[in-house]
Protein backbone atom coordinates (compact mmCIF):
# COMPACT_ATOMS: atom_id res chain seq x y z
CA UNK A 1 0.00 0.00 0.00
CA UNK A 2 2.84 2.38 0.93
CA UNK A 3 4.71 1.62 -2.33
CA UNK A 4 1.58 2.22 -4.42
CA UNK A 5 0.96 5.50 -2.60
CA UNK A 6 4.59 6.55 -3.23
CA UNK A 7 4.27 5.74 -6.97
CA UNK A 8 1.09 7.84 -7.15
CA UNK A 9 2.84 10.78 -5.49
CA UNK A 10 5.77 10.55 -7.93
CA UNK A 11 3.39 10.61 -10.88
CA UNK A 12 1.59 13.61 -9.40
CA UNK A 13 4.85 15.48 -8.97
CA UNK A 14 5.88 14.76 -12.55
CA UNK A 15 2.48 15.96 -13.82
CA UNK A 16 2.56 19.19 -11.82
CA UNK A 17 6.10 20.06 -12.86
CA UNK A 18 5.49 19.47 -16.58
CA UNK A 19 6.16 22.67 -18.53
CA UNK A 20 3.20 24.57 -19.94
CA UNK A 21 2.78 24.06 -23.65
CA UNK A 22 3.53 27.26 -25.61
CA UNK A 23 0.81 28.83 -27.71
CA UNK A 24 0.98 27.37 -31.19
CA UNK A 25 1.56 29.85 -34.00
CA UNK A 26 -0.95 30.08 -36.85
CA UNK A 27 -0.25 27.06 -39.10
CA UNK A 28 0.85 27.75 -42.66
CA UNK A 29 -1.73 25.24 -43.96
CA UNK A 30 -4.60 26.98 -42.14
CA UNK A 31 -7.09 28.92 -44.22
CA UNK A 32 -6.86 32.64 -43.44
CA UNK A 33 -8.49 35.79 -44.77
CA UNK A 34 -5.23 36.54 -46.56
CA UNK A 35 -4.90 33.08 -48.14
CA UNK A 36 -8.51 33.16 -49.35
CA UNK A 37 -8.10 36.60 -50.93
CA UNK A 38 -4.83 35.55 -52.57
CA UNK A 39 -6.38 32.31 -53.83
CA UNK A 40 -9.31 34.14 -55.43
CA UNK A 41 -6.94 36.66 -57.04
CA UNK A 42 -4.69 33.91 -58.41
CA UNK A 43 -7.67 32.09 -59.85
CA UNK A 44 -8.85 35.27 -61.59
CA UNK A 45 -5.34 35.90 -62.92
CA UNK A 46 -5.14 32.36 -64.33
CA UNK A 47 -8.53 32.64 -66.03
CA UNK A 48 -7.65 36.10 -67.38
CA UNK A 49 -4.55 34.51 -68.95
CA UNK A 50 -6.79 31.76 -70.38
CA UNK A 51 -4.85 29.05 -68.54
CA UNK A 52 -6.09 25.86 -66.90
CA UNK A 53 -4.92 24.50 -63.55
CA UNK A 54 -3.24 21.68 -65.49
CA UNK A 55 -1.20 24.22 -67.47
CA UNK A 56 -0.11 25.95 -64.25
CA UNK A 57 0.95 22.54 -62.91
CA UNK A 58 2.91 21.85 -66.08
CA UNK A 59 4.77 25.16 -66.07
CA UNK A 60 5.58 25.13 -62.34
CA UNK A 61 6.14 21.42 -61.77
CA UNK A 62 3.57 21.46 -58.93
CA UNK A 63 1.03 18.76 -58.30
CA UNK A 64 -2.67 19.43 -58.93
CA UNK A 65 -3.55 19.28 -55.18
CA UNK A 66 -1.12 22.11 -54.41
CA UNK A 67 -2.53 24.40 -57.10
CA UNK A 68 -6.09 23.58 -56.06
CA UNK A 69 -5.42 24.28 -52.37
CA UNK A 70 -3.64 27.57 -53.09
CA UNK A 71 -6.48 28.77 -55.33
CA UNK A 72 -9.14 27.78 -52.79
CA UNK A 73 -7.26 29.49 -49.96
CA UNK A 74 -6.91 26.24 -48.01
CA UNK A 75 -3.15 26.59 -48.26
CA UNK A 76 -1.35 29.88 -47.78
CA UNK A 77 1.57 29.23 -50.10
CA UNK A 78 5.02 30.74 -49.67
CA UNK A 79 6.01 34.09 -51.12
CA UNK A 80 7.99 32.21 -53.79
CA UNK A 81 4.87 30.15 -54.65
CA UNK A 82 2.74 33.27 -55.07
CA UNK A 83 5.33 35.15 -57.14
CA UNK A 84 5.91 32.08 -59.33
CA UNK A 85 2.19 31.63 -59.91
CA UNK A 86 1.70 35.33 -60.76
CA UNK A 87 4.60 35.20 -63.22
CA UNK A 88 3.23 32.10 -64.95
CA UNK A 89 -0.16 33.83 -65.26
CA UNK A 90 1.54 36.91 -66.75
CA UNK A 91 -0.17 39.16 -64.19
CA UNK A 92 -0.14 42.88 -64.95
CA UNK A 93 2.52 44.80 -62.95
CA UNK A 94 0.18 46.79 -60.66
CA UNK A 95 -1.76 43.69 -59.59
CA UNK A 96 1.48 41.69 -59.34
CA UNK A 97 2.96 44.23 -56.89
CA UNK A 98 -0.23 44.41 -54.80
CA UNK A 99 -0.54 40.65 -54.43
CA UNK A 100 3.17 40.25 -53.74
CA UNK A 101 2.84 42.80 -50.94
CA UNK A 102 -0.19 40.96 -49.56
CA UNK A 103 1.71 37.67 -49.66
CA UNK A 104 4.59 39.26 -47.73
CA UNK A 105 2.36 40.25 -44.80
CA UNK A 106 2.70 37.88 -41.80
CA UNK A 107 -0.18 35.47 -41.03
CA UNK A 108 -0.81 36.99 -37.59
CA UNK A 109 -4.59 37.16 -37.55
CA UNK A 110 -4.95 40.79 -38.57
CA UNK A 111 -4.15 43.05 -41.48
CA UNK A 112 -3.98 46.85 -41.47
CA UNK A 113 -4.49 48.52 -44.85
CA UNK A 114 -4.25 52.26 -45.37
CA UNK A 115 -6.41 54.19 -47.82
CA UNK A 116 -7.21 57.82 -48.75
CA UNK A 117 -9.43 59.59 -46.22
CA UNK A 118 -12.87 57.89 -45.97
CA UNK A 119 -12.24 55.76 -49.05
CA UNK A 120 -11.97 52.07 -48.08
CA UNK A 121 -13.76 51.48 -51.41
CA UNK A 122 -10.37 51.69 -53.12
CA UNK A 123 -9.05 48.63 -51.27
CA UNK A 124 -9.35 45.37 -53.25
CA UNK A 125 -9.57 43.47 -49.94
CA UNK A 126 -12.72 45.40 -49.03
CA UNK A 127 -14.31 44.39 -52.32
CA UNK A 128 -13.26 40.75 -51.84
CA UNK A 129 -14.86 40.58 -48.39
CA UNK A 130 -18.19 41.65 -49.89
CA UNK A 131 -18.17 39.44 -52.95
CA UNK A 132 -17.15 36.30 -51.05
CA UNK A 133 -19.58 36.71 -48.14
CA UNK A 134 -22.67 34.63 -47.43
CA UNK A 135 -23.85 36.77 -44.50
CA UNK A 136 -22.88 40.33 -43.64
CA UNK A 137 -23.67 42.71 -40.79
CA UNK A 138 -22.85 46.41 -40.82
CA UNK A 139 -22.86 49.33 -38.41
CA UNK A 140 -21.63 52.78 -39.41
CA UNK A 141 -22.30 55.35 -36.65
CA UNK A 142 -24.40 58.40 -37.58
CA UNK A 143 -24.51 57.70 -41.31
CA UNK A 144 -26.21 55.44 -43.83
CA UNK A 145 -24.05 52.33 -44.43
CA UNK A 146 -22.09 52.63 -47.67
CA UNK A 147 -23.72 49.53 -49.15
CA UNK A 148 -27.11 51.28 -48.93
CA UNK A 149 -26.11 54.78 -50.00
CA UNK A 150 -27.69 56.45 -53.01
CA UNK A 151 -25.30 57.81 -55.62
CA UNK A 152 -25.93 61.42 -54.55
CA UNK A 153 -25.52 60.64 -50.84
CA UNK A 154 -22.29 58.72 -51.48
CA UNK A 155 -20.95 61.54 -53.66
CA UNK A 156 -21.51 64.10 -50.89
CA UNK A 157 -19.90 61.81 -48.31
CA UNK A 158 -16.82 61.21 -50.45
CA UNK A 159 -16.34 64.90 -51.26
CA UNK A 160 -16.24 65.97 -47.62
CA UNK A 161 -12.90 67.62 -46.77
CA UNK A 162 -11.60 67.06 -50.31
CA UNK A 163 -10.80 69.12 -53.37
CA UNK A 164 -13.98 69.02 -55.54
CA UNK A 165 -11.81 68.09 -58.55
CA UNK A 166 -10.00 65.24 -56.79
CA UNK A 167 -10.08 62.33 -59.31
CA UNK A 168 -10.18 59.83 -56.43
CA UNK A 169 -13.76 60.88 -55.66
CA UNK A 170 -15.06 59.56 -58.98
CA UNK A 171 -12.99 56.38 -58.66
CA UNK A 172 -14.19 55.69 -55.12
CA UNK A 173 -17.81 56.48 -56.05
CA UNK A 174 -17.71 54.00 -58.94
CA UNK A 175 -16.19 51.36 -56.66
CA UNK A 176 -18.87 51.95 -54.00
CA UNK A 177 -21.75 51.72 -56.46
CA UNK A 178 -20.26 48.61 -58.07
CA UNK A 179 -19.93 46.95 -54.68
CA UNK A 180 -23.65 47.49 -54.07
CA UNK A 181 -24.31 44.96 -56.84
CA UNK A 182 -23.83 42.21 -54.24
CA UNK A 183 -27.31 43.08 -52.98
CA UNK A 184 -28.82 42.52 -56.44
CA UNK A 185 -27.08 39.46 -57.88
CA UNK A 186 -27.80 37.42 -54.80
CA UNK A 187 -26.28 33.99 -54.26
CA UNK A 188 -28.21 31.24 -52.49
CA UNK A 189 -28.34 31.85 -48.75
CA UNK A 190 -27.02 35.41 -48.93
CA UNK A 191 -28.18 37.67 -46.10
CA UNK A 192 -27.32 41.26 -45.13
CA UNK A 193 -28.19 43.08 -41.89
CA UNK A 194 -27.78 46.82 -41.34
CA UNK A 195 -27.96 48.81 -38.11
CA UNK A 196 -28.54 52.51 -38.73
CA UNK A 197 -28.53 55.29 -36.13
CA UNK A 198 -31.77 57.27 -36.10
CA UNK A 199 -29.80 60.53 -36.34
CA UNK A 200 -28.67 59.52 -39.85
CA UNK A 201 -32.30 59.86 -40.99
CA UNK A 202 -32.31 63.56 -40.04
CA UNK A 203 -28.71 64.61 -40.77
CA UNK A 204 -28.87 68.37 -41.59
CA UNK A 205 -25.52 68.22 -43.42
CA UNK A 206 -27.07 65.82 -45.95
CA UNK A 207 -30.36 67.68 -46.38
CA UNK A 208 -29.97 68.18 -50.15
CA UNK A 209 -29.73 64.43 -50.84
CA UNK A 210 -31.63 62.94 -47.91
CA UNK A 211 -35.05 62.60 -49.56
CA UNK A 212 -33.72 60.38 -52.32
CA UNK A 213 -31.61 58.45 -49.84
CA UNK A 214 -34.60 57.73 -47.60
CA UNK A 215 -36.60 56.57 -50.61
CA UNK A 216 -33.82 54.15 -51.57
CA UNK A 217 -33.64 52.96 -47.97
CA UNK A 218 -37.39 52.32 -47.98
CA UNK A 219 -37.13 50.23 -51.14
CA UNK A 220 -34.15 48.26 -49.83
CA UNK A 221 -35.91 47.47 -46.56
CA UNK A 222 -38.54 45.50 -48.52
CA UNK A 223 -35.96 43.17 -50.08
CA UNK A 224 -36.19 39.74 -48.34
CA UNK A 225 -32.44 39.25 -47.86
CA UNK A 226 -31.83 42.81 -46.58
CA UNK A 227 -32.66 43.51 -42.93
CA UNK A 228 -32.69 47.17 -41.89
CA UNK A 229 -32.85 48.05 -38.19
CA UNK A 230 -32.91 51.61 -36.84
CA UNK A 231 -31.11 52.34 -33.56
CA UNK A 232 -33.14 54.95 -31.60
CA UNK A 233 -31.29 58.14 -30.66
CA UNK A 234 -31.60 57.44 -26.93
CA UNK A 235 -29.83 54.08 -27.39
CA UNK A 236 -26.69 55.30 -29.16
CA UNK A 237 -23.48 54.28 -27.41
CA UNK A 238 -21.23 57.35 -27.47
CA UNK A 239 -18.27 55.28 -26.26
CA UNK A 240 -18.13 53.15 -29.39
CA UNK A 241 -18.42 55.24 -32.52
CA UNK A 242 -16.42 53.00 -34.84
CA UNK A 243 -17.71 51.64 -38.13
CA UNK A 244 -17.34 47.90 -38.61
CA UNK A 245 -18.69 45.01 -40.63
CA UNK A 246 -18.86 41.25 -40.08
CA UNK A 247 -18.42 38.90 -43.03
CA UNK A 248 -19.01 35.14 -43.02
CA UNK A 249 -18.30 33.17 -46.19
CA UNK A 250 -19.81 29.95 -47.52
CA UNK A 251 -17.23 27.87 -45.62
CA UNK A 252 -18.20 29.52 -42.31
CA UNK A 253 -15.01 31.59 -42.09
CA UNK A 254 -15.62 34.80 -40.15
CA UNK A 255 -13.80 38.10 -40.68
CA UNK A 256 -14.32 41.54 -39.16
CA UNK A 257 -13.41 44.82 -40.88
CA UNK A 258 -12.97 47.83 -38.58
CA UNK A 259 -12.78 51.27 -40.16
CA UNK A 260 -10.92 54.42 -39.19
CA UNK A 261 -10.78 57.56 -41.31
CA UNK A 262 -7.64 56.47 -43.15
CA UNK A 263 -7.30 52.71 -42.64
CA UNK A 264 -9.13 49.38 -42.52
CA UNK A 265 -8.21 46.75 -39.94
CA UNK A 266 -9.14 43.17 -40.87
CA UNK A 267 -9.47 40.80 -37.89
CA UNK A 268 -10.14 37.06 -37.85
CA UNK A 269 -9.11 35.81 -34.38
CA UNK A 270 -12.12 35.21 -32.12
CA UNK A 271 -10.55 37.08 -29.21
CA UNK A 272 -9.98 40.19 -31.33
CA UNK A 273 -13.53 40.11 -32.69
CA UNK A 274 -15.18 39.55 -29.29
CA UNK A 275 -15.73 43.26 -28.36
CA UNK A 276 -17.48 43.88 -31.66
CA UNK A 277 -19.63 40.77 -31.29
CA UNK A 278 -20.72 42.12 -27.91
CA UNK A 279 -21.54 45.44 -29.54
CA UNK A 280 -23.66 43.63 -32.13
CA UNK A 281 -25.54 41.84 -29.35
CA UNK A 282 -26.29 45.22 -27.79
CA UNK A 283 -27.50 46.57 -31.14
CA UNK A 284 -29.83 43.59 -31.59
CA UNK A 285 -31.37 44.29 -28.18
CA UNK A 286 -31.81 48.05 -28.63
CA UNK A 287 -32.60 48.39 -32.35
CA UNK A 288 -36.15 48.53 -33.64
CA UNK A 289 -37.70 45.61 -35.49
CA UNK A 290 -37.73 45.67 -39.29
CA UNK A 291 -41.37 46.75 -39.32
CA UNK A 292 -40.82 49.51 -36.76
CA UNK A 293 -37.72 50.64 -38.66
CA UNK A 294 -39.63 50.87 -41.94
CA UNK A 295 -42.27 52.97 -40.22
CA UNK A 296 -39.63 55.32 -38.81
CA UNK A 297 -38.00 55.73 -42.23
CA UNK A 298 -41.39 56.51 -43.79
CA UNK A 299 -42.05 59.05 -41.05
CA UNK A 300 -38.68 60.71 -41.69
CA UNK A 301 -39.57 61.02 -45.38
CA UNK A 302 -42.71 63.00 -44.53
CA UNK A 303 -40.91 65.52 -42.26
Amino acid sequence: MARAELDLRKRSIVFKSAPKQPTQPRHVEESTAKSRELGAALRRARKHADLTQAEICGSTGWGAPKVSRIESGQREGSLLDIVTYLAKATTEPANFDRLKKLAESPPNGYDLQRHPENMPDLLPTFDFLHTSAKTTTFYEPRRIPSLLQSEQYADVMLRQNRNPKDPLVKKALQARLSRQEVLKGVKAGFDATFYIDEVALHDPTMRSVLDEQLLQLTITSTVPHCHVHIVPSDCIDEDLQTAFGFFEDYDDNSVLAVHTVTAMLVLEDAEDMAPYRRRLSELRETALSEKESAEMINSAMRT
